[in-house]
């Protein structure tokens, strides 16, 4: 049985590196802990940096934010910004860590897959942006996917029981230990998990953390103008975003954490691809609509939806529209219940990261 030396991780987006880090903090936890490696295919690997660990790779900003291959309109602007020479430079640097890394960890799609493999080290896959609740193609697992796991993975941990049921039916190996993204919000402290009385109400907003924010929280100016005319009732706004985002804003004038807005929000209007889902698992209602930047656009809305069920209400790019379904469930405390069950059942409950940062080390050992 060899020793634990070097562990390489490999993510593919937002959420995928919180979870990353969240495991590399378990790991650390270790009494022998690895040495760990990230290399973050997107973005530039902010997450890591207070964990004191080697980051690797082109850490390539991409105008898209990555998600070029969900909204091809957006492939053009990554192209022109060095897309090709940055996966280039990534493919060399894996293809030198040959021999040099005990085992892989990839989290998210196709991509860590492929890069993985072509380490040749042990890899286990972490599939935190997966489903089977999806229906829209790409969003759930791919008959390629499948195969390249089926074949190369390792370890195959999966964000949901349904997924792994399904998996498990085309006779890949996949094992459900809870959701990491919901270890990745911060410290929250008992989440409000019912409406508030008086008509007092806390709305909290999540704008992401990409490009867009700018767009949308302009946005969410006008949604907040439409709540804000309801008699009646005493509204508080509380948004998610960098306060430098929030100059010259009329409802929004001060920034609040992502950790603080779930603790405090009553529902949420998001624009949001992981935050959205967090706040779900919080039980908290979720308002959307099709944004006008990379990420949050018709079809990944859409394919949000088909994720979170009836814990999001999916409407029109209208701001009277979204305030008036922000009223409807508020009104509405079997519709908020339902809502806030759903979105707990779908996603799960907190404390995967420790489960896998154990089933890691198990199955590294094991090489």
């Amino acid at each position: 049985m060899s020793p634990l030396k070097t562990i390489l991780f490999i993510s593919n987006g937002h959420g995928e590196d919180l979870v990353a880090a969240e495991l590399i903090k378990e790991l650390k936890k270790q009494s022998a802990p690895p040495k760990t490696l990230v290399l973050p295919i997107v973005g530039e690997g902010k997450a890591f940096e207070p964990l004191g660990v080697e980051v690797i790779g082109s850490r390539q900003k991409l105008p898209s934010g990555g998600f070029s291959l969900r909204n091809p309109g957006w492939l053009l602007s990554d192209l022109s910004a060095g897309l090709i020479s940055a996966n280039w430079n990534n493919i060399r640097i894996l293809k030198k860590l040959r021999g040099k890394i005990d085992a892989v960890v990839g989290i998210g799609d196709l991509v860590p897959i492929i890069g993985a493999i072509i380490t040749k080290a042990p890899f286990i896959f972490i599939g935190v942006n997966k489903s089977s609740y999806y229906k829209t193609f790409g969003y759930n697992y791919t008959p390629w996917e499948k195969w390249l796991l089926k074949r190369y993975a390792k370890v195959i941990l999966v964000r949901d029981q349904i997924t792994a049921e399904q998996l498990k039916q085309e006779d890949i190996a996949a094992e459900y230990l809870g959701n990491p993204l919901m270890d990745c919000c911060g410290q929250i402290q008992n989440p409000n998990d019912k409406i508030q009385t008086m008509n007092n109400f806390i709305i909290g907003f999540l704008p992401g953390t990409r490009d867009d924010v700018n767009l949308n929280i302009a946005d969410f100016e006008l949604v907040a103008e439409e709540l804000s005319k309801q008699p009646g009732s005493t509204l508080k706004f509380v948004i998610a975003t960098p306060a430098k985002n929030l100059k010259g804003s009329r409802y929004f004038k001060e920034s609040t954490p992502f950790e603080g807005v779930i603790a405090k929000a009553d529902i949420i209007v998001g624009l949001s691809g992981t935050g959205n889902e967090q706040a779900a698992g919080f039980g908290k209602p979720i308002v959307a609509f099709a944004g006008r930047g990379s990420q949050y656009n018709q079809k990944f809305a859409s394919a949000q939806k088909e994720l979170l069920g009836e814990a999001l209400c999916l409407t029109k790019k209208d701001p009277k529209i979204v305030a008036n379904e922000v009223w409807k469930i508020l009104k509405n405390q079997e519709l908020y219940q339902d809502m806030s069950k759903t979105g707990k059942e779908r996603m799960g409950s907190a404390g995967a990261c420790y489960k896998i940062a154990e089933e890691i080390v198990r199955a590294i050992k094991c090489v």
